[in-house]
């Protein structure tokens, strides 16, 4: 099998077995999309050092489909010294690919950075970003270097984690069911045995490119630290890290393969319609059963024009009860001041377009405070997972003083 779909022997692959012009080498360089989270086709070279690729569309019938703007590729040089060369990102998106993606994310081995700003050049109004690379030589350790827009995370390596968080003591490690094509749904369950306790629900958002896997992780890691023994002594913790597997393993942005946008199907999910996908109905029925007091989904972006990470927010008046408007409110203020978090947008009934979301729907069904948290791609990998950890501990410390007041 050529390509990188071996570049990892445990990444799922699927997406190796169909590659679609997804591989190009020739003597000195190898550049593929042909593995697990990987988008990118027709890749090409288009003179000396120069290579280009389009980048693969959404499926389906929604808002995005026919569109692109997630890609995912390897690179490899195959000659023993280090060489720089360019690749072109062709999208699909009016034009919003070049004016949003002012970054570009890098990974070698284990570890994450960033390209220098000035290696970032879109081509004004097009759908063309062109990315200045230098590729190590052949011989020096994890040669190969994998350039995204956003933080991606296979779900087979997701898998080990979740072999390692089994051998702990405090951490339960469940399926509460299956995706379209089988994978796994996990579920974490962390904190007091109490079912009686105040329960906390966090998920990654089903948008698979996003990176509310990794910050999913960074709260669990958090949670089982010495800092967050006494959350854990107050709170269930109930953590859904990977909630569409199956558009994960297949490179998309926000569909499933089936051609869905689950994010956009809560509200059918909640009203009980058939054709709902697994994912979600086992997804609504864990919020149905656990009727968290708080629920955070995880996202991420990755569009210039937002300056960081982005609060999408809900009116506190769509909930009646005054004492759990009061604390959302406090939460509110909490999480506008946390660094680099700024105010996206709202959604009531009559504003925003968030109504057919989970969150909507956990508000108005079940009397959960929820919360959107769309975090930057800009900023490090650590970043990021930090001001998860910060947003979920200015939630916790609100619901301390609120329930010091009312005690």
């Amino acid at each position: 099998m050529s390509g990188l779909s071996k570049h990892n022997p445990i990444w799922d692959q699927t997406r190796a077995q169909s590659e679609c012009d997804r591989v190009y080498e020739d003597d000195g360089i190898l550049i593929a999309t042909n593995f697990e989270c990987g988008n990118g086709k027709s890749i090409r070279s288009t003179g000396a050092d120069h290579y280009e690729m389009s980048l693969e569309p959404e499926p389906g019938d929604h808002v995005f489909s026919g569109q692109s703007y997630y890609f995912c590729v390897g690179l490899r040089n195959k000659t023993p010294t280090s060489r720089a060369i360019q690749l072109t990102a062709q999208a699909n998106i009016d034009g919003k690919f070049s004016q949003g993606n002012h970054h570009a994310i890098l990974k070698r081995g284990q570890m994450w950075g960033h390209l220098d700003p000035s290696a970032v050049h879109p081509d004004g109004d097009t759908d063309r970003v062109t990315f200045d690379v230098v590729l190590p030589a052949s011989n020096e350790t994890d040669a190969t270097v994998f350039l995204s827009n956003f933080h991606w995370y296979p779900f087979t390596e997701f898998q080990q984690y979740i072999e390692q968080l089994e051998q702990n003591d405090l951490v339960s490690v469940s399926t509460y069911g299956e995706s379209s094509d089988g994978r796994p749904l996990y579920r974490i369950d962390i904190g007091s045995d109490d079912p009686s306790a105040p329960c906390v629900l966090m998920s990654q958002t089903p948008q698979p490119s996003e990176c509310g896997t990794w910050t999913c992780k960074a709260v669990i890691e958090y949670l089982l630290s010495d800092e967050g023994a006494s959350a854990l002594a107050q709170h269930r913790f109930v953590i859904l890290p990977m909630t569409n597997p199956d558009g994960t393993v297949a490179g998309l942005g926000v569909s499933h393969p089936s051609g869905s946008f689950p994010y956009f199907e809560g509200k059918l999910t909640a009203e009980g319609d058939p054709s709902a996908l697994p994912e979600l109905k086992n997804f609504w029925q864990v919020l149905v059963q656990e009727k968290p007091w708080l629920f955070i989904e995880w996202h991420s972006n990755n569009w210039a024009r937002r300056p960081g990470h982005m609060l999408l927010r809900f009116r506190p008046h769509l909930i009646e009860d005054e004492s759990i408007r009061t604390l959302w409110e406090d939460i509110d203020r909490r999480l506008e001041a946390v660094p680099d978090v700024h105010h996206g947008n709202w959604t009531s009934h009559d504003e925003g377009m968030y109504q057919i979301s989970f969150c909507f729907q956990a508000i108005t069904r079940l009397n959960t405070i929820s919360y959107m948290i769309k975090h930057h791609d800009k900023f490090p990998l650590k970043d990021i997972q930090q001001n998860a950890v910060a947003c979920l501990k200015e939630a916790l410390a609100a619901w301390d003083v609120h329930h010091a007041k009312v005690t």
